[in-house]
């Protein structure tokens, strides 16, 4: 069979093309290590491949994830070690200007060094790390605590989010880094003990001096939270009072607690909470030179025997006691007690009888022998105890009072001139108001109480009139609630109130004398001695935002030093206690945290080595196995090569021969 030499030269053509291809793809996996390098060489491989690197690329970014946490976590125990730091060094502040020994020159001093404290605090709460700030929640771009007024702050307000920052460490988990402002900084729960467990209050039936009853009531001592300590503070007012009735409510939405009554009494009644209660006496600025004393401590056996007192401002003349050869005190700066020149002392105490009644009133414990020459000083001042709960139910006024609807100003004159007090249509014979029902009904639409037109002669009677058009207004609107109205001769007012003899009972009602929609056109008001330019209501009390923040701690705090308050300077001994365990707590928990994702991490990187693993298997080459089919394909390339040389070198002379 005759065969043309350029299907020859075709076929030897093709054939070194495609060993030069195998040549080169063994020569690429030996190169690259990769026995899959694109789609064509393995489409199934190709995708467990690319399905790999996605997988490990998701890695890569959780473990950016858990290195920013852990060093937002890092640097959030950083600052809370810090903040603990000072919180401590303030404590130990507080004890010691709390002590007898400390001047009020001392607090005062003390007291400007609490701005020193508080921007150092406010600095560490703002601290800021990968760009955004540690403290403010998932909105960590904008500052998260700023004074009300950089010149002269008096609080300070949080501007962060109450949602923690949450990272993303697999598919399917988070870590919260719980390291927002409002939870750490700002408690929820409160101390109750000596220095904030009163509550002293006064009731007035309203039938005369003679029958004002106050009462003290002590609250038990605890850790309460908001809803908790609303709970036993009602239950400590209803136990104590004679009347009873008392209600005391947190309400969450606007962060406030409210006091009021439950609407349950039969006669009005006015009670009033006082903030400061016992007026008091305490020993300051107590002053030893004696090189043998050592701790020295002042107790008031009897408070109720000093009634004189040194004079101020502190240090002016204070009671001094200087040691003799004959083994007793020198008296000097008497204030008044008639004291001895000279009193006997014992081995290191000095015991003072101020009142020459046989009983010890004063005693200094030296815990040391004085020697000749050695004086003891300190001053008696007037003080009060303040031990009330009702700063921390956010109530600042000295008094809180609870009382019933009554006239602002006298009403008799209204009916002096006959033949008496006129009321007509359309002028002053109407009275807009709310209700709100004791049993959760809600507090009503605008109702108006039409008082009936006419001529009323005496105060009784337009009273009567009054309640009847308060009752068909709400009776008309399906409340039925029966109202009382009353005219106090004595006080000559007007007492608005329900009559919780019948009726449905009432948690409050609003007497709409400005916004009402008569408010205009009406001159109700003035008739029943009320103010025409305010509403009126009979809701319960309630006090501005109850925080509770370290903030809130250090202004009270820095207020008790100026102003020499040492009751105030132990009830912020006693919130710093709590600002420090929940900051220690706080730090557990980031530690905590960051231990959670040190183990995340050891879990990223075992899947990322399970993961590398699988790819290898998939896409890597044997070397061994690549080199020994690189040098086949070598081999068999030269071959090749030899062979289609002798073939196209042949001519047609070698075909004849």
């Amino acid at each position: 069979m005759r065969v043309a030499t350029i299907s020859i030269y075709k076929q030897a053509t093709y054939q070194l093309g495609r060993l030069t291809s195998d040549l080169n793809e063994a020569n690429e996996v030996v190169s690259t290590n990769l026995k899959i390098s694109s789609a064509s060489d393995d489409p199934s491989g190709m995708k467990q491949v690319v399905t790999i690197n996605s997988d490990l690329a998701a890695l890569e970014q959780y473990q950016v994830n858990v290195d920013q946490a852990q060093n937002v976590l890092t640097t959030a125990e950083t600052a809370l070690d810090t903040m603990a730091d000072q919180l401590s060094e303030m404590k130990l502040l507080c004890s010691a200007l709390s002590n007898a020994s400390a001047s009020y020159q001392e607090r005062s001093n003390a007291a400007e060094s609490m701005s020193l404290y508080l921007d150092g605090l406010l600095d560490l709460a703002n601290t800021d790390a990968y760009g955004g700030y540690v403290f403010g929640g998932d909105d960590n771009r904008t500052t998260p605590f700023t004074y009300d007024d950089d010149d002269n702050p008096t609080r300070v307000t949080y501007n962060g989010s109450s949602d923690p920052v949450n990272i993303s460490t697999s598919r399917n988990t988070n870590i919260s880094l719980d390291c927002c402002g409002s939870d750490l900084f700002y408690e929820d729960e409160i101390i109750v003990d000596a220095t904030n467990n009163k509550i002293v209050f006064t009731e007035d039936p309203g039938t005369g001096d003679d029958n004002l009853i106050t009462i003290e009531a002590t609250i038990t001592s605890g850790t309460y939270s908001k809803e908790e300590l609303a709970a036993v503070v009602e239950d400590t007012l209803n136990q104590a009072s004679n009347e009873k009735g008392y209600e005391v409510e947190y309400d969450e939405a606007t962060n406030t607690f409210s006091i009021g009554t439950d609407g349950s009494r039969d006669t009005p009644m006015s009670v009033t909470f006082e903030a400061i209660q016992t007026e008091t006496v305490r020993i300051s600025n107590l002053k030893t030179d004696g090189e043998n004393f050592k701790n020295e401590k002042i107790n008031i056996v009897n408070k109720t025997a000093l009634t004189e007192y040194t004079p101020v401002p502190e240090g002016t003349k204070p009671l001094t006691f200087t040691y003799t050869e004959d083994g007793t005190w020198d008296v000097s700066n008497d204030p008044g007690y008639g004291l001895p020149s000279e009193i006997d002392a014992s081995v290191n105490s000095i015991e003072i009888d101020v009142n020459d009644d046989g009983a010890t009133d004063i005693v200094v414990n030296l815990n040391g022998s004085p020697e000749v020459g050695d004086t003891v000083s300190f001053d008696i001042l007037e003080g009060y105890e303040n031990a009330s709960i009702l700063p921390d139910l956010g109530f600042e006024s000295e008094t809180v009072i609870l009382e019933t609807v009554t006239s602002d100003f006298p009403v008799s004159e209204k009916f002096s001139m006959l033949p008496g007090l006129s009321v007509f249509q359309d002028q002053n014979d109407r009275i807009d108001f709310t209700e709100t029902l004791l049993d959760g009904g809600g507090t009503s639409v605008q109702l108006t109480a039409v008082i009936e037109a006419g001529t009323y002669s005496d105060p009784d009677s337009y009273a009567e009139a009054v309640e009847d058009a308060l009752e068909s207004a709400s009776a008309e609107n399906g409340n039925r609630v029966n109202y009382s109205v009353v005219y106090d001769e004595a006080t000559d007012s007007f007492t608005l109130s329900e009559n919780t003899k019948t009726g449905r009972q009432l948690e409050s009602f609003d007497l709409l004398f400005s916004s009402g929609t008569n408010a205009d056109a009406s001159t109700a008001a003035d008739d029943l001695g009320f103010n025409a330019d305010k509403d009126v209501s009979s809701a319960p009390q309630k006090g501005k935002e109850a925080t509770w923040s370290i903030w809130d701690t250090i202004f009270d705090l820095k207020e008790a030093l100026e102003n020499d308050d040492v009751d105030g300077i132990q009830r912020a001994m006693s919130r710093l206690d709590n600002h420090y365990e929940s900051l220690t707590s706080s730090i557990s928990t980031v530690g905590r945290i960051y231990g959670s994702t040190t183990t995340t991490e050891a879990t990223i990187s075992d899947s990322d080595l399970t993961l590398t693993t699988q790819r290898s298997t998939v896409r890597d080459a044997d070397i061994v196995e690549a080199i020994m089919d690189l040098k086949s394909a070598q081999t068999v390339y030269q071959a090749a090569l030899s062979s289609t040389s002798s073939v196209m070198g042949l001519s047609l002379v070698d075909y004849m021969s």
